[in-house]
């Protein structure tokens, strides 16, 4: 589609596919008409497709003839008529009307009508006199308008082919330049049209190929979007002397060949799935490396945990190892307090003693069947028997006296053995 719009807009530009280049045409021409048809012309395209700028007047003359001979007429008329009829009265009505129209002929020669939105450009005797403005004006007919400029903003198509760029790739630029002719008398007399559009274009492709010099093939996309007001200045300092003044430089279209924008295309692809590789290399190695951080942290964790363990298991021995040491001081403790109320009530311990032994009397004497081994000879047994008599005599005591007091006696069995 950028193609077409090249093609129908700029038919100087390049077709990139051929390298055929299109005739080359003008864009800034110049018409001769009458000074009544000048209005038309600056409006007109010809038959290239352009406008006129310039319209350079034809010599006509500008007393009207159609009135002069109306004068003529009338006046020939009426001396004719008066002459036939033998009344002259006639020829002094004639003479006047005749000579309203000679007035009104020679007075409209004095009019002159520039059309609106162009310069006139007035000679007296072949030379230069003065530039008037849009409207009607009054002159003598011995000062006649030579040339009509126009005032409007004049577009102009720049192609520029094979630019080079700073690495020598060459690239199609094209541009539109707008001005203004501000001077009409320095455009009209240095300069005409057809040469003024030659050099023009020059100027204009030069101060391009410059530009597009300075950048590389990668930034020549980016010169339409990019400032041209050094673009403008430098071309208004080529045509300053032409008397034209530029309005607006617009860069529409820049673009590399069309085998280097694919080879670059082909080269940022290529890139690009290297640096796509080399992420999802970066990433493996880093997932890899996640991994084996993960497992050490994991490692030691276990480890952490392992040690938390040990400590808490050494602290239950030693806690355990604690309690052992305290119970047994409690231990040694109490052994020494039942040492000590040993030594201080000495028969205490045998009033228990005795009282274990005759709580298995007691057990004895109520089972007939049980067995007694005794280990000690006759002293043991005369023991046991004094012990039966002893336990006998309490329980007669305490059948008839209730309110004595009873040995508190142990539950305690030694050596008893059911047979």
């Amino acid at each position: 589609m950028r193609e077409e719009y090249t093609r129908r807009h700029f038919p100087m530009a390049v077709d990139q596919s051929s390298g055929a280049m299109t005739p080359d045409y003008t864009q800034l021409t110049s018409v001769r008409v009458p000074l009544d048809q000048a209005a038309d012309a600056l409006v007109s395209p010809d038959a290239s497709g352009h406008t006129p700028i310039v319209v350079l007047t034809r010599r006509q003359n500008r007393i009207s003839n159609g009135s002069l001979l109306i004068a003529v007429v009338i006046l020939a008329g009426g001396i004719l008529w008066s002459v036939l009829a033998g009344n002259f009265l006639l020829i002094s009505a004639a003479i006047p009307l005749s000579l309203v129209f000679f007035v009104l002929a020679i007075f409209r020669s004095f009019l002159v009508r520039i059309p609106e939105g162009a310069y006139g450009l007035l000679q007296q005797r072949g030379k230069y006199l003065r530039t008037i403005e849009s409207g009607t004006q009054i002159l003598p007919p011995w000062i006649v308008v030579s040339h009509l400029v126009t005032r409007r903003i004049i577009p102009f198509d720049v192609p520029v082919q094979e630019a080079p760029t700073q690495n020598n790739v060459r690239s199609t630029v094209q541009a539109l330049v707008t001005f203004t002719i501000s001077d009409a008398y320095r455009f009209v007399y240095s300069i005409s049209a057809s040469d003024f559009d030659q050099v023009f274009q020059a100027a204009c492709q030069n101060t391009l190929r410059a530009m597009v010099r300075q950048i590389s093939s990668d930034e020549v996309n980016n010169l339409t979007r990019r400032d041209t007001s050094e673009l403008r200045d430098a071309l208004s300092n080529a045509s300053e002397p032409y008397g034209v003044k530029m309005v607006k430089v617009n860069i529409i279209y820049a673009h590399p060949p069309v085998d280097f924008v694919r080879s670059q295309e082909a080269r940022q692809l290529a890139m690009l799935q290297q640096a796509e590789q080399a992420e999802q290399q970066a990433l493996l190695q880093r997932m890899q490396t996640d991994g084996e951080t993960l497992a050490r942290q994991a490692v030691i964790a276990r480890v952490g945990r392992e040690r938390d363990e040990l400590q808490v298991q050494v602290q239950k021995a030693e806690i355990r190892r604690r309690v052992v040491e305290l119970e047994a001081q409690a231990d040694e403790l109490r052994i020494s307090k039942l040492q000590e109320r040993l030594n201080s009530y000495p028969r205490a311990a045998e009033w228990e003693w005795q009282g274990e032994q005759l709580e298995v009397v007691r057990g004895l004497a109520s089972n007939t069947h049980a067995v007694v081994q005794m280990g000690g000879g006759s002293t043991d047994l005369a023991q046991a028997f004094s012990l039966r008599d002893s336990w006998q005599d309490q329980s007669v005591q305490a059948n008839t006296d209730p309110t004595a007091p009873t040995r508190k006696t142990s539950s305690k069995s030694q050596q008893v053995h059911e047979k």
